[in-house]
């Protein structure tokens, strides 16, 4: 597990480490600007002895950012490089970057000044004739669009054949959000230091961020954690080495009923697959038993796929205490994949939620169920007993507390009354606005999908474009049902989708990413014990 900072507390803990712990910002500089070099040289491929041969523009702004640029400039070109340093703007560098500047001149690190040089010739450099361009325009103190004059820089560079290195973040990428402000550089690798920031793993940002690598610049890292717990949220997210402590364990002296019953309502009539894939990924996942409750031609069709599974078909008459019965048994409930939006299936989920409430039960509910939800929050928002601003307290009042909800960007604009373009332009917003004045636990899906609680939002970096298929959402519920029998339920919901992208990369591995289908990633789940490559 590792914490991730926003713009505003990375700046806090530069800030802090020079004032509190003593190390000067000059020093940190010097060290990340060591890091810069290693990379750039790694990117040119890794052999410095070569450097002699390679060409090098070093694209710098006025700021903080700039001044890292400008020392990496003069360390390659120490080590053999043909440097050139090409400045952004024409404003005045802050003090670090004027500092770094007069020790670049006297190194004899080339310069070369855009508007000279196009009074001198009547064109500017030729920026593909770089074997590397470094991108230290803007860092992460980035929060409005780029003036027009950036924008034009930033396309001669993403035009340019090279290979780009960007220096903590590509520039016009916003840090806390992930947002691209107006033009952003198109990164090979990003280089960055401190902590990983958020707008390293949200959409489009990461797309430009290209591989990321966090380096060390000589920050303390128990202090930054001390204080990136002292902000108003928490970010996080797991790294492939968590993946051990996140899987359920089996002891030797057990049975099916030491791992947990998961109950699931899902499917219908004509739709089985859903209920087929949630169910067989919480057994996957280390269940005992899993009972399956649906309309009879779902059951009689799922049992032929999944022998393993218990199985109640649903005819139409079951009363509050049919399902009182049924959620007492379970351990955990899933409702919702594929259950339709009808009258009856309202009438079920209802029943189901009310026994839930009653006996405190772990629910986790996807699909139809929040589609359910969102028509019954329409109904009240139409009647004035609500606002729309009260929709998720309202939703939240009347299911089990501490449930998961797992809703894709359509399903979410449905639950809060909004476009999906509103939640997908502002996710991180979106995740802090969700979990204002609510118990519940969000799972909110996409490119990156994000886990919010209280004051915690976990950001997964598993997975992979092949997992974009129907199904998937149904094995993910499956799996994080599955896990809810032996964890909290926040916990649950992180492991169950970093889990589910880990086995989405290994089903890529198995069968590509256009090839897969949402049972491929069933297959992925037997590799989540071992290493893939063994």
């Amino acid at each position: 597990m590792r914490y991730i900072a926003d713009a505003a507390q990375m700046k806090e803990i530069d800030r802090r480490t020079s004032e509190e712990i003593g190390i000067p910002a000059i020093v940190l500089m010097e060290r990340a600007a060591e890091q810069i070099a290693r990379q750039a040289v790694e990117l040119l491929g890794g052999q410095e002895n070569l450097l002699a041969r390679k060409h090098i523009l070093v694209v710098y702004g006025a700021g903080g950012n700039g001044g890292d640029a400008v020392a990496a400039a003069r360390l390659l070109k120490l080590r053999g490089a043909s440097v050139c340093l090409y400045s952004a703007d024409n404003k005045t560098p802050c003090k670090l970057t004027k500092k770094q500047l007069a020790i670049a001149r006297k190194c004899g690190v080339e310069e070369v000044d855009p508007l000279t040089e196009s009074e001198k010739t009547g064109k500017d450099i030729d920026f593909s004739a770089y074997d590397i361009i470094l991108d230290g325009i803007f860092g992460i103190g980035l929060s409005r669009e780029v003036g027009e004059e950036y924008r034009a820089l930033i396309m001669r560079i993403n035009e340019a054949k090279s290979p780009v290195l960007s220096i903590d973040i590509p520039s016009g990428i916003h840090a806390g959000t992930g947002e691209c402000l107006g033009a952003a550089v198109r990164a090979t690798l990003t280089v960055t230091f401190g902590e990983y920031k958020i707008g390293h793993f949200l959409y489009p940002g990461a797309f430009y961020c290209g591989r990321i690598v966090l380096a060390d610049a000589g920050f303390v890292p128990k202090f930054n954690r001390r204080i990136l717990l002292e902000g108003e949220y928490q970010y996080f997210t797991y790294e492939r080495s968590d993946r051990e402590g996140l899987l359920s364990r089996r002891v030797p002296h057990s049975n099916k009923g030491s791992y947990g019953k998961v109950l699931i309502y899902a499917g219908s009539a004509d739709i089985t697959g859903a209920a087929y894939l949630a169910a067989k990924a919480a057994y996957r996942c280390g269940v005992g038993l899993v009972k399956l409750l649906s309309a009879p031609k779902c059951v009689d069709t799922v049992r032929r796929m999944l022998p393993e599974a218990l199985y109640r078909s649903l005819q139409g008459d079951e009363d509050a205490e049919f399902f009182s019965g049924e959620v007492a048994w379970a351990d955990a409930i899933l409702a919702g994949p594929g259950i339709g939006t009808g009258e009856e299936s309202a009438k079920n989920l209802s029943l189901l939620l009310e026994a839930g409430r009653e006996q405190k039960k772990p629910f986790v509910l996807d699909a139809d169920a929040l589609n359910l939800l969102a028509k019954e929050a329409d109904c009240q928002e139409k009647e004035k007993r609500i606002q729309n601003s009260e929709r998720l307290v309202w939703i939240s009042k009347n299911i089990p507390k501490n449930s998961i909800i797992t809703p894709h960007p359509r399903e979410l604009s449905r639950l809060m009354g909004r476009t999906i373009e509103e939640i997908t332009e502002h996710f991180i917003d979106t995740a802090r606005q969700c979990i204002y004045n609510n118990h519940l636990i969000y799972v909110l899906k996409d490119a990156s999908t994000l886990v919010a609680c209280e004051k915690e939002i976990y950001i997964n970096r598993s997975g992979c474009d092949g997992m974009a298929t129907g199904g998937s959402g149904d094995v993910l519920s499956g799996m994080i049902v599955g896990l809810c029998v032996k964890e909290q339920a926040y916990r649950a919901a992180t492991a169950g989708v970093f889990l589910h992208g880990l086995a989405g990369e290994y089903a890529e591995k198995l069968c590509g990413r256009r090839a897969m289908l949402a049972g491929d990633i069933l297959d992925g789940m037997l590799w989540l014990e071992r290493d893939f490559s063994a």
